[in-house]
């Protein structure tokens, strides 16, 4: 099991505890936690978190991301992580 940490816009953090077989856009909307995003499939975009802390697996994606930047879509957790909606 694995601790999601969000700092979301209204500056508090949430914890979530998940299993990590998900990607973190799922496990976030099954927590209530609203992200923008549109396709689930990598290719628009909306979905661009900052990984503060942790390790994911992320998938391929025709996205450029910058450095610490993942799409929620397309990414697993592996490790306690910290992620931002705040980009």
């Amino acid at each position: 099991m694995f601790k999601i940490d969000v700092d979301n816009i209204n500056g508090k953090t949430e914890s979530l505890y998940v299993y990590g077989e998900d990607s973190i856009l799922t496990e976030l909307e099954a927590n209530n936690v609203l992200v923008n995003h549109s396709c689930r499939q990598g290719h628009c975009g909306s979905c661009i978190l900052k990984l503060v802390k942790g390790d994911v697996v992320h998938q391929e994606c025709l996205v450029p991301l910058s450095q610490g930047e993942i799409l929620a879509c397309q990414s697993r957790p592996v490790s306690d992580i910290k992620i931002t909606t705040k980009i």
